[in-house]
């Protein structure tokens, strides 16, 4: 099971965003080009903990439903916390802000034809 380290929390328009991420399963030699990176060095920066290599997830919540998450992969920070300010997570959160709004009406549609049904069978009172 793949462990996931919180980084922030949100609240806009009346979702809950929650950022965080998790071990990237990916080498770094398959995102960095060895002419402009000393791979060497990279790994042990790495390994010692002074880099972080990660995978960053952003989801989209109401009501403790995820209507969408998104996922970047070869995150490469000395402080993870950079990806809050630096415009990464919040490429994420559009985008899944975006995802989750067309979730919205999808199940807004569904939960419309289900509180009819519910009401024909006399269930909700």
């Amino acid at each position: 099971m793949r462990h996931y380290e919180e980084l922030a929390v949100y609240e806009r328009e009346g979702y809950e965003i929650i950022v965080d991420k998790s071990w990237e399963d990916l080498d770094p030699k398959d995102c960095f080009d060895e002419s402009c990176y000393d791979m060497k060095e990279l790994y042990a920066d790495i390994e010692s903990g002074k880099l972080d290599w990660f995978m960053l997830r952003v989801r989209v919540l109401v009501e403790g439903l995820e209507l969408d998450s998104e996922y970047l992969g070869g995150c490469l920070y000395a402080d993870p916390k950079e990806v809050l300010t630096d415009g990464t997570a919040e490429d994420l959160i559009a985008q899944s802000m975006a995802n989750a709004k067309q979730q919205v009406y999808r199940l807004y549609k569904k939960f419309q034809d289900l509180s009819w049904e519910l009401d024909a069978a006399g269930v909700a009172q």
